[in-house]
């Protein structure tokens, strides 16, 4: 036989094992509800080992859900949605993605999957009470008694070092050829958009379009520099102020302002207040770091940030209700997600790679300090979270079309971020979004975002795209009065 025949023929002998573990089993989706998705969806679960790499042991359930396009002339090509976090669901978000991307339904699925760790796919949730969280957030962001509680717990039925970014893209890679998709347009959101990079690196013949916004870099090892980007996003709030003449005039020392409540926060302070989401009574202790957490979360949206000039004058003039419910509200959304996986996801692909002589430099003269940062260390020497080489830090290289987005206040994931990672892409483009924080989708003004980014899932290009919406983008008035 001639090698070339031979090598015609390769095929037809391959182990069928090893064909099994080439070619996924089909996954067969049935139809569902999910709340807020008015039309019918598809629903299903889909198996992958939890330890990828050994391909024995345990195995996760992960939850899949499929929003079918909704016009005649459906393309093959989906919308593959990656959440932020890390620990947040997809499936359960559908509502939004209905609200807020239903343009990008018009001739493409969107394909959800709750990550590994998260949602209804084996999660990784801790059990302490809804208040106990929310206290814990405020005095020490991850107690070292909750974390060790939680990782006794989830160790008794899962190996928490096998949930990390690239085995939640490999997830979604072989979910998506079960479900016959072969070319994908990637998107994701904050943590989201790390994932999506590391799709890219790992996958990028099956990706067609990669769309990114409030990007995290897979160098950014967060928590060092929350403080910094947060105290230039605070900056910004009081020079917005100030050139604003109604919030200069009602607000006219907001740096006073929140330097008075800062001392005042030395000894703790014990607030009343009606949770505006639930209407029950809560009562709070708050501490210097639980408010500087809370302002740091404020400064993340079109919520929060228009809210700090009053709710710290009040709180200066020694009304803390409102910043109270702010603490409420914002504790209770960081604290809602898979606490567990956020740990072993920041654990090995963050913290793990933070020197020691870094830290100082890195909070010196911002409100929040080396609080994060201290609190994270000390909860990753908990943690039994993978072991990474310094490989993962390196940038993302690719030629596939990629389109950044950036809010131009973002306190979490700044502009400049969203530089660092399209410098490396050949085909990529940062758009900022002005006036805008961490989200620039789901806030006032996101239909014109949306639009652009239709514009570049249908051509495929980042070229020649019509942003004179974005660039008109006003900001988003002061709040006055209570």
């Amino acid at each position: 036989m001639t090698r070339g025949l031979a090598l015609l023929l390769l095929p037809l002998w391959i182990n069928p094992a090893l064909a099994a573990e080439i070619q996924p089993p089909r996954l067969t989706l049935v139809p569902c509800r999910l709340p807020g998705v008015p039309d019918e969806a598809r629903c299903g679960t889909y198996e992958v080992f939890e330890n990828r790499d050994a391909r024995t042991g345990r195995k996760i359930a992960l939850n899949v859900a499929v929003l079918p396009a909704l016009g005649p002339d459906r393309l093959p090509d989906p919308i593959a949605f990656f959440d932020g976090g890390p620990g947040e669901p997809s499936v359960s978000d559908a509502a939004w993605h209905e609200k807020n991307l239903k343009p990008l339904r018009l001739r493409r699925d969107i394909l959800l999957v709750d990550a590994r760790g998260t949602g209804r796919s084996a999660p990784l949730d801790c059990e302490e009470s809804e208040a106990a969280r929310l206290q814990g957030y405020l005095n020490d962001f991850l107690p070292l008694d909750q974390v060790r509680a939680c990782r006794d717990l989830l160790q008794k039925r899962a190996d928490l070092a096998q949930y990390t970014t690239a085995h939640i893209v490999d997830d979604m890679a072989e979910v998506s050829s079960a479900l016959g998709y072969d070319k994908l347009n990637l998107m994701g959101t904050s943590y989201g958009t790390r994932a999506v990079l590391v799709f890219l690196r790992r996958h990028p013949e099956r990706v067609r379009t990669a769309t990114i916004f409030g990007v995290l870099p897979t160098d950014e090892r967060g928590p060092l520099p929350a403080a910094r980007n947060a105290q230039k996003a605070l900056d910004a709030v009081f020079a917005d102020c100030a050139r604003d003449p109604a919030c200069a005039g009602a607000f006219p020392d907001l740096r006073a302002d929140l330097a008075a409540v800062l001392r005042r926060m030395e000894k703790p302070v014990r607030v009343e207040i009606t949770d505006p989401d639930t209407g029950k009574n809560v009562s709070l202790v708050l501490t210097r770091e639980g408010v500087t957490q809370t302002l740091r979360y404020m400064l993340y949206g079109d919520f929060g940030r228009p809210r700090i000039p009053l709710v710290f004058h009040q709180a200066a003039q020694g009304d803390y209700r409102a910043l109270g419910e702010m603490a409420t509200v914002f504790g209770t959304t960081v604290t809602g997600g898979s606490r567990g996986l956020y740990l072993s996801v920041t654990c090995a692909e963050d913290v793990a790679f933070i020197r020691e002589e870094e830290i100082a430099p890195a909070v010196e003269g911002t409100f929040l300090g080396d609080f994060r940062i201290r609190r994270q260390i000390a909860a990753c020497k908990e943690w039994p979270a993978a072991r990474l080489g310094p490989e993962f830090l390196q940038p993302v290289v690719s030629d596939v079309p990629v389109l950044a987005l950036s809010g131009e206040r973002d306190p979490a994931t700044p502009p400049e971020d969203g530089e660092r990672v399209v410098r490396h892409l050949k085909k990529g483009r940062l758009i900022v979004v002005p006036h805008r924080a961490h989200g620039v989708v789901g806030v006032e003004g996101s239909d014109c975002v949306v639009g652009v980014i239709t514009q570049f899932i249908d051509t495929g290009s980042a070229e020649r795209l019509n942003t004179a919406c974005i660039e008109r983008m006003p900001p988003v008035p002061f709040t006055l009065t209570p």
